[in-house]
């Protein structure tokens, strides 16, 4: 992308993008107040005359102690981050669930990662990380109710629902045993990301989606390690720092890598879309071009895009080609008489018959006012039978909705010669027209 563009995009996005990083400098600014504290140097217990001996001139590296926990939470942030990015550029409530999802999850890792002397203020804090993380699984719940543009209604049960969740883990750290409330919030968490998963792989089936299909079968796999984890702490004493499952932490990946691929799945189907109706517009916008509005004949625009056409197949092929001109006897008396809504109406009639006498190789044409072109596909004589027919039906027609006795057609028809062209032929059909109507109408 070029900066001419890249500027475009973040001119006309601007205010989404004060919205997404806000929102990641504040759980920025949350997880290094909780959870730096927690990377800390240990002290090497190897004395220096000990190092000398051991590598002479060179001093043993100092061992440093890693918190999965907090990398994880840095991980989940930098997956906010992303997905910030990618809300620039698609402004679904679906990416903006996903954020806050990653956002809680960095959160409540930032609390766990450090481990806190005074056990009143551990177990609180253990409570409100729980929170976070079955918040964390709500909104992923959320994210697919709302794709890809549904609304999501917040009505009072689901309001009472995080009220309740919130008094559980902020009170009852004080009330019951902290192993309670810990398996309640893993629990609870393995039942939305269950939920969760089972959306995800019905929109995979429905929409044939790889990014979805990723996302539900992590978001199982991890209800299914929660929930194990559930049932085993019933047997074996986890406690609540237990260590990070390297099965959750990879399959977090690759969640993180199904929301992007969603995303561009969505933004493609989006295109695909848009391309689909653009080219039915322009269908559209071409077929009014070449069409008479009144007859629903083709005018003379489209017999200019076609006429080479055909000719050249006329020629190629040695096929038949005639053309009938169809004229209205005392067209201008009739809109004089009984006015122009009548004499559209005629038009309208003789439009309704062209179209019934030609077949899928042949076109009815609204030359101008009230004259007609038939472009057939065979020779003369099945012309002349057509055009006879015209006037037989045209007749009825006309006794059927009352028109004057004056009112008729006059026809002429004429081959089309490969070497003189379709002008040529039109101006000898429209030579036997005249000649036609003077036979017939005496004008």
């Amino acid at each position: 992308m070029d900066a001419a563009s890249l500027a475009v995009r973040l001119g006309y996005r601007r205010h989404r993008v004060s919205d997404a990083l806000s929102a990641v400098l504040i759980v920025v600014s949350l997880v290094l107040s909780l959870g730096l504290p927690a990377v800390h140097a240990q002290a090497s217990t190897i004395s220096s005359a000990d190092a000398t001996t051991l590598v002479p001139g060179i001093p043993l590296a100092t061992p440093v102690t890693i918190h999965p926990r907090l990398i994880s939470a840095y991980a989940a942030l930098l997956a906010a981050a992303m997905l910030s990015l990618l809300y620039l550029y698609r402004g679904r409530s679906f990416v903006v669930y996903w954020i806050g999802s990653w956002l809680l999850v960095a959160a409540g890792l930032g609390i766990v990662a450090r481990s806190y002397s005074d056990p009143t203020l551990s177990s609180v804090l253990t409570g409100l990380a729980l929170l976070f993380t079955v918040a964390a699984a709500g909104l992923m719940r959320l994210s697919i109710e709302s794709f890809p543009q549904h609304s999501v209604r917040w009505n009072g049960r689901r309001i009472t629902a995080m009220s309740a969740a919130a008094l559980w883990f902020l009170v009852a750290p004080f009330a019951v045993p902290l192993s309670t409330v810990v398996l309640s919030g893993t629990l609870a968490t393995a039942g939305l990301l269950a939920w969760s998963g089972v959306g995800y792989l019905q929109l995979a089936r429905q929409a044939r989606s790889a990014g979805a299909l990723v996302i539900g079968i992590g978001l199982t796999l991890i209800a299914s390690s929660h929930l194990f984890a559930s049932v085993m702490s019933l047997f074996v004493n986890f406690g609540s720092g237990q260590r990070l499952s390297a099965v959750t932490v990879i399959t977090t990946l690759f969640i993180a890598l199904g929301m992007h691929i969603l995303v561009f799945e969505d933004m493609t189907d989006e295109l695909r879309l848009a391309n689909r109706r653009l080219a039915g517009a322009n269908e559209e916008v071409r077929r009014l071009a070449i069409t008479d509005a009144l007859t629903g004949c083709h005018n003379r625009r489209f017999f200019d895009e076609v006429e080479r056409r055909e000719l050249e197949r006329h020629r190629r092929y040695g096929t038949a080609l005639s053309v009938v001109f169809i004229d209205v006897n005392h067209f201008k008396r009739l809109n004089d008489t009984l006015g122009h809504d009548r004499g559209d109406a005629v038009l309208w009639i003789i439009g309704n018959l062209l179209k019934g006498q030609v077949r899928q190789s042949d076109y009815a044409i609204r030359w101008g006012g009230d004259e007609f072109l038939l472009l057939l596909s065979c020779g003369v004589e099945e012309a002349q039978t057509k055009a006879t027919n015209l006037k037989a039906a045209f007749e009825q027609e006309r006794i059927g909705a009352g028109l004057p006795a004056y009112l008729g057609i006059s026809v002429g028809v004429a081959p089309v010669s490969p070497e003189e062209g379709l002008r040529a032929s039109i101006r000898e059909a429209d030579s036997q027209m005249y000649g036609d109507k003077i036979s017939e109408s005496g004008v």
